[in-house]
């Protein structure tokens, strides 16, 4: 394994997005190891101490350290604690992937996905009050490298002041994520490209989330992202409602509506999130997807998603993910689906290693078109 480890190291490179697939070990709610309460950005203190204790390979661990020593040792700086109001982090992601291996149209692409530091400033020890904020190099969309219009490769991702109200009540103002869906590590997935809500689709607005077990309510006023143009912002809102079943089954429902001067979004999805034994999850999203442009007729489409994670042993998982898309819900436009399969690792604390292997396929009414294949492996560093 430790020399499997080393190899891996050699040849990968990382990402990381948030991990709803954790309902397996009982943790429903982004809250909990997050500051956004919707998952993405910087860890809180526990979300970094269960990483470290929990949810990472012992593997390259003495055995004589204890999980209880792991969680002490999970800040920025391992032998020193960091001051109350202040912690910092850097996050590295990386992207290795191979298009049709064995054809003549195989391409390789070494990607940096991302490099970037972050923070957490609290002005009270209760952490009611918070700024976030995340900068760094983001890389260059596919077919824009060359052009004239080509976009800066640094931007802050997020940067937002969290306020809790009180033991139910927080509220966000900044820069985020929309309030949509099942916030999925896999950027590219249909139901988050097609409804406008992948890597780099971020939002100024306001976020009231509410907590009263066994639910959560959270709304999104938003403005659109201010680095646009005003014409092509979506402005709009989100509301987001979820139940506990049970400490491992949380149901919910995300509705979206929002315009510019082209184009009315409206996006409606339901969703399930399961835990099974520990460490094993399913996930299921199912979601309706409506553009209305302004001068010509709307279009309504469906997805849906469907992934799941079995735990191997502590660090080490099997994961699947099968997706949908019809643009129209119609036979004219093309059934698309795509099929990934891999291995999840975390073999050491504030690391992760992602191996997949995903297959692609459109169907039309005249045929199938040839099966997209694509090697990826990935590596998370996250200090």
């Amino acid at each position: 394994m430790k020399t499997l480890f080393f190899l891996l190291l050699l040849i990968l490179t990382d990402r990381a997005w948030s991990y709803p697939d954790f309902i397996g070990y009982g943790y429903a709610s982004c809250l909990t190891c997050h500051y956004n309460g919707q998952g993405n950005g910087p860890l809180n203190d526990y979300g970094r101490a269960l990483w470290a204790s929990e949810i990472s390979s012992r593997v390259f661990i003495n055995e004589r350290t204890t999980d209880e020593q792991l969680g002490e040792k999970s800040g920025f700086l391992p032998s020193k604690p960091m001051p109350w109001w202040f912690r910092p982090g850097i996050k590295y992601r990386g992207l290795w992937a191979q298009s049709n291996p064995g054809s003549e149209a195989t391409k390789v692409r070494n990607i940096i996905m991302q490099a970037s530091v972050n923070a957490a400033i609290h002005f009270d020890q209760n952490q009611k009050y918070v700024f976030v904020s995340e900068f760094g190099y983001i890389p260059t969309p596919v077919g824009q490298g060359d052009s004239g219009s080509k976009p800066s490769n640094w931007l802050s991702r997020e940067h937002y002041l969290r306020w809790q109200v009180n033991d139910e009540y927080f509220t966000y103002f900044g820069l985020t994520d929309k309030v949509f869906g099942i916030r999925i590590l896999d950027h590219t997935a249909f139901s988050r490209d097609k409804t406008g809500n992948a890597q780099n689709d971020q939002t100024y607005g306001v976020i009231v989330h509410k907590i009263q077990t066994p639910y959560e309510f959270t709304g999104h006023l938003f403005m659109g992202n201010m680095t646009q143009e005003a014409s092509v912002r979506q402005k709009g809102f989100s509301f987001m409602a979820e139940k506990d079943l049970t400490q491992y089954n949380r149901v919910g429902g995300t509705l979206l509506m929002s315009n510019n001067d082209f184009m009315q979004w409206v996006r409606l999805e339901g969703h399930n999130k399961i835990g099974f034994g520990k460490g094993n999850s399913l996930l299921v999203e199912l979601g309706m997807i409506q553009n209305k442009p302004k001068i010509t007729n709307s279009e309504t489409g469906f997805y849906g998603l469907l992934e799941g994670n079995a735990l191997i042993n502590r660090g080490y998982s099997l994961f699947s993910q099968v997706e949908y898309y019809n643009q129209t819900m119609t036979t004219s436009s093309p059934d698309q689906s795509r099929w990934a399969f891999g291995f999840l690792m975390f073999p050491y604390p504030r690391c992760e290693i992602r191996l997949s292997f995903v297959n692609g396929r459109s169907l039309t009414d005249s045929g199938v078109t040839d099966d997209q294949t694509i090697i990826h492996s990935q590596l998370h560093i996250s200090l």
